[in-house]
């Protein structure tokens, strides 16, 4: 490892600082591939820095895949490939053609029992609704009326753009021009234009286990779909490969439903694959991404995009509430022309007086004060829930998996013979409602456990911490 420069980091805290010295090595090659790194008292002690900031810099650079830990071994710079430059082949607008559309029904569910660990709560605590009667109540007060009640473009209004693209900026480390950003009513619209964008793809790959909203939305709308299996670093690029498809549509900072982070390496074989060939498009589903429990937050695939092969997707549905309806898309600059030509003639499907709100919101601090709020809040129900399921009677036969990435987890229960089925009927039976991981594949095999467990996608922010208490408490016995 070469000489690393602590001074002038700015306002950047000390681990974070380190961390992106570490990663900047490792993409240009200043740490080797397989390099094994120096251990983290060994570290610490050169630099003449805590052990706790090189464990923080450690576990970001494991998280995003720049390095691998090696139990009992140490920490090794993981192999990455080569990252599509600019010279690659631009992804290219797509000629018009009509195709028929066809409706769907959406998804009803039952009633719930005392602790709904099955679904998500879609409404971001209390202080969702106080920011946003705060947001309402200052537009209402000092924007004009042509301002609230105009028409706004197919885009959505100006204003709201920009300010999208400067909290981008800040929070994802993403350079959008606010032209390209396009504001609809939640990501099932979006789903939707970006089907009508891509029509003449014909198919569409979607990860799977995974989110079936996603996929219907395109299957609603003409296309076909490849349902394409996971593994450990994400999507499987041997699957996207021999699927012949020209679109893939993943979640690579927080995948839904198994939590799985997508590896550096993995993403830049999302890109080299989008680069390869015009007309291929990774959609980006970035859906929770502020809401990271642990570190700081997976850097988005389009930051690093040069090629201009990545659609960007994006909702306040989890930081605020999903009856709100309000969601974005980045364009890449291949689309531009193509979404007016295709497009341009729809009236955007949010209010002015919404969009002008949430743009207040985000330009006044308040959404991002907000956002602090609530993860702090899902942080103590997640270790609330955690540790009584831990620490409970069946603690020993119990794993949680992928917790820190957004607000929910992977339960897995060790196998007794009662299968899922019996789990969540015992479950149900003390009031708690459990989600099977295979309830969300197309395809079974793709997520048949073949370790002896059983798992359950935890989906606990409708919970307090009481809650969550009482949740653990129920469910221990039986589990």
């Amino acid at each position: 490892m070469q000489g690393i420069d602590l001074t002038g980091r700015g306002g950047l805290p000390l681990y974070e600082h380190l961390y992106r010295c570490i990663r900047d090595q490792v993409v240009t090659g200043g740490i080797a591939a397989g390099e094994r790194l120096p251990s983290r008292r060994a570290l610490a002690e050169g630099l003449g820095v805590s052990v706790v900031t090189v464990e923080g810099a450690y576990a970001q650079l494991v998280a995003e895949g720049y390095v691998v830990s090696r139990p009992r071994r140490g920490y090794y710079a993981a192999s990455l490939p080569t990252l599509p430059d600019l010279a690659a082949p631009a992804s290219a607008p797509i000629p018009m053609r009509q195709v028929p559309t066809c409706s769907c029904k959406d998804q009803q569910t039952t009633g719930r029992p005392a602790y709904d660990l099955a679904h998500g709560a879609g409404v971001a605590a209390p202080g969702a609704a106080r920011l946003w009667e705060r947001a309402l109540r200052d537009a209402l007060a000092h924007e004009p009326d042509d301002v609230l009640y105009r028409t706004p473009p197919a885009r959505g209004v100006m204003r709201l753009r920009e300010a999208i693209a400067a909290h981008l900026a800040r929070s994802r480390g993403m350079s959008v021009d606010p032209k390209l950003v396009v504001v609809g009513a939640g990501a099932q619209t979006l789903y939707g234009l970006v089907a009508q964008l891509l029509r003449e793809s014909h198919t569409v790959g979607v990860e799977d286990p995974g989110y079936a909203r996603a996929s219907e939305s395109y299957r609603a709308h003409g296309l076909d779909v490849s349902y394409l299996p996971l593994d450990a670093e994400g999507l499987s690029s041997r699957a996207l490969r021999a699927s012949g498809v020209a679109v893939a549509h993943v979640m690579p900072s927080h995948q839904f439903p198994t939590g799985c982070v997508t590896s550096i390496a993995r993403r830049y074989e999302l890109l080299g694959w989008a680069a390869e060939k015009a007309g291929r498009y990774v959609v980006e589903d970035d859906y929770d991404c502020e809401l990271r429990l642990a570190g700081r937050p997976i850097p988005s695939l389009a930051s690093i995009d040069a090629t201009g092969g990545v659609i960007y997707l994006n909702t306040f549905s989890k930081s605020l509430s999903s009856a709100l309806r309000i969601a974005y898309l980045v364009l890449p600059s291949a689309l531009d022309a193509a979404f007016d030509d295709r497009l341009g003639f729809l009236s955007t499907t949010v209010p002015a007086i919404d969009q002008v709100a949430l743009a207040h919101a985000l330009e006044s601090g308040a959404y991002g004060r907000h956002v602090a709020r609530y993860r702090r809040e899902m942080r103590e129900t997640r270790d609330a829930l955690v540790e009584g399921l831990l620490g409970g009677p069946a603690g020993s036969r119990l794993r949680i998996e992928e917790a820190d990435s957004g607000i929910h987890f992977v339960l897995a229960v060790e196998d007794d013979g009662r299968g899922e089925r019996g789990i969540v009927s015992a479950a149900r039976g003390v009031g708690v409602s459990l989600a099977p991981l295979s309830s969300f594949a197309r395809v079974p095999e793709h997520a048949k456990g073949r370790d002896g467990w059983a798992r359950f996608v935890v989906q606990y922010d409708g919970l307090s911490v009481e809650d969550a208490q009482a949740a653990a408490n129920a469910l221990g016995p039986v589990l």
